[in-house]
């Protein structure tokens, strides 16, 4: 909350001042009142505590680069400020104050039975066990140690130790939370929509203000199943409930981005994610190759019989994996390709992790044939490929279900720029049971439906299909679940960018140890009139409407409004900065404004 200072010490002027100072003072005071005027009937801004939200909503973070590979990425450490921490600290601070006073009691002289006394509380609170050693453990255990890049599983240790007490590298700073502004006047007119992000009043202490993200409507009952949500009314049979297609977007989270290569992790001969899928000994035939170490890939297969392939597998070295790397090690028999999941860079405290079906392929394309091709994608969820394919001619794209295809259903067609000799960017998503298409951005309109149906009871046989994922390998496989096709054609691509969509754990309790979660396969919430449902966008960090005691809704009474957008992110350092030039002087700002992450909140 913005705290407004108190003007104070007016002293009197001449006559003729006076009128100048009577305008300013009437500026100041109308600015003033229209600014409490808007904070209190159309938006105010708040501060993100938390990473409940996260990645859409930053609370108390550092952002770090990987130092083998270069990807940035951010870490929350909101236990460092909490109400607990700064308890401790306080407490902390008044022990060390009381030391202070005792030695300098000892060595100053006084009554022999108040040394006495002062020497048995020193040797009390400097003990291995005292108090003031406990308080620094405690403060310590909610310091981040280490943090793992997403890209190429190298940690990168935040800590280092300064006269026996654990103390933050200097050169991995903390910053603030997001600031976003809250449309208070949202709902005044309009009902909320569901996906909205919402700030409300906390049911179990409406003193504190939570922000979360609506997934269920009043008169619905909300359940949570396979990592996604599905909501039913009456007697009706739950449904999964699909995203619009911008909150799709902005809802992905990124697994893995060809930009960012470890030039350790390829020294140690470490296998690329990207590979051409032509069998091993098949000399003949096109071929994807690189030539910049994997960033990005390109293909000739003009002859008319030829298709190459070049399929993306999941290997992420873990923590054992980088220990064997530093000892000069090589991986043989250690780089297994594995299930895409959950993990979420953001939290330290690692999870039990979920395989994500739902994925998604970001990349850049390059075409140089004139004469036609064909390009196209596929995504493999639970053994079933799903596919994205472009006449290079024509630029007709077709959408192929595989459970339709199956039964003979046509595919879905639709119009699009991909043709002939150009650059496109390209996603091809495949969430909520339903395929989408973007080119250049764009969503591309088709001229059948390209979502299917299917029930809530099927959602635990989806189970992943893993097979022995070698190139050359014909059979639809978890373990090898994006593909990229070509024929008659010459193609290049770049950027790629491996994605999934938010996975939603039904959770119903924590557990004991660090990082436990109960968790069940399916759970269900009932809501009546009024009242809404509510997640964070972090699933494995979100004390949300699946985790409270009391109720498990927010009543309309207690909505505060819809966040809008990030107006203020924290500011990147004056070290990270670009210096401002004026003529011959150098001007460099004690912080810059991160432009990069002010946005709209979707």
């Amino acid at each position: 909350h913005t705290r407004y200072p108190l003007v104070t010490g007016v002293q009197t002027c001449a006559l003729p001042i006076l009128g100048y100072g009577r305008e300013t003072v009437e500026s100041i005071v109308i600015a003033f009142t229209l600014a409490l005027l808007f904070r209190a009937f159309e938006a105010e801004a708040f501060v993100i505590p938390t990473g409940s939200m996260a990645p859409t909503l930053m609370g108390r973070h550092k952002d770090l680069v990987c130092e083998s590979c270069g990807r940035d990425f951010r870490v929350g450490c909101s236990a460092e400020e909490d109400d607990q921490s700064q308890s401790l600290r306080t407490e902390l601070s008044r022990l060390e104050r009381e030391l202070a006073g005792r030695k300098a009691n000892v060595n100053g002289g006084g009554w022999p039975q108040h040394q006495e006394e002062s020497r048995r509380r020193i040797e009390l609170l400097e003990s291995d066990r005292g108090p003031i050693a406990q308080l620094r453990a405690r403060l310590a255990g909610k310091m981040v140690t280490a943090a793992k890049c997403p890209n190429c599983g190298y940690g990168t240790r935040l800590v280092q130790e300064d006269a026996g007490q654990m103390r933050y590298d200097p050169r991995y700073p903390s910053f603030s939370g997001d600031r976003i502004l809250v449309n208070k006047f949202a709902y005044d007119f309009s009902e909320p929509s569901r996906w909205d992000v919402v700030v409300f009043k906390y049911p179990e202490e409406a003193k504190t203000n939570y922000i979360k993200r609506l997934v269920g409507l009043p008169g619905e009952t909300v359940s949570i199943a396979g990592g996604d949500i599905w909501t039913s009314t009456g007697a009706a049979a739950p449904a999964i409930v699909r995203k619009p297609p911008d909150t799709m977007r902005s809802m992905l989270q990124c697994v893995h981005d060809s930009r960012y290569v470890s030039n350790d992790l390829r020294q140690a001969g470490w296998p690329l994610c990207w590979t051409d899928w032509s069998p091993e000994r098949h000399t003949a035939g096109p071929r994807w190759t690189s030539t910049d170490e994997g960033r990005s890939f390109s293909v000739s297969a003009r002859a008319a019989d030829a298709t190459a392939t070049l399929r993306y597998r999941h290997f992420l070295p873990s923590e054992e994996d980088w220990d064997a790397i530093g000892r000069g090690e090589r991986p043989a028999g250690r780089d297994e390709p594995s299930l895409v999941d959950d993990f979420q860079p953001y939290n330290a405290i690692a999870t039990r992790s979920h395989w994500v079906g739902d994925l998604a392929l970001e990349m850049n394309c390059e075409t140089s044939a004139q004469d036609g091709g064909r390009l196209a994608i596929d995504l493999v969820e639970a053994g079933a490929a799903h596919r994205c394919s472009f006449d290079l001619a024509t630029g007709e794209a077709t959408l192929t279900i595989a459970d339709r295809a199956a039964e003979g259903a046509p595919p879905a067609r639709a119009r699009t720029p991909v043709r002939g000799v150009g650059s496109w960017q390209i996603l091809f998503a495949n969430v909520d049971d339903e395929l989408s298409l973007f080119v250049d951005g764009r969503r591309i309109a088709f001229d059948r439906p390209t979502a299917w149906t299917r029930s809530i009871a099927d959602v635990p046989r989806a189970q992943p299909v893993v097979g022995p994922a070698e190139p050359g390998g014909a059979e639809p496989d978890d373990l090898a679940p994006v593909g990229i096709s070509v024929s008659r054609a010459d193609v290049r691509v770049n950027r790629l960018r491996v994605l999934r969509d938010t996975y939603y754990i039904g959770a119903i309790d924590v557990g004991s140890r660090p990082g436990e979660i109960l968790e069940e396969d399916r759970l269900e919430f009932g809501l009546d009139a009024d009242q809404f449902f509510v997640l964070g966008d972090n699933s494995a960090a979100s004390k949300d409407s699946r985790l409270w005691l009391e109720c498990h809704h927010v009543d309309r009474s207690l909505l505060i409004g819809k966040a809008m957008a990030i107006f203020w992110p924290h500011a990147v350092p004056a070290s990270w900065s670009v210096p401002v030039k004026i003529g011959g002087a150098e001007l460099r700002l004690p912080s810059w404004p991160n432009f990069g992450r002010m946005r709209f909140v979707r």
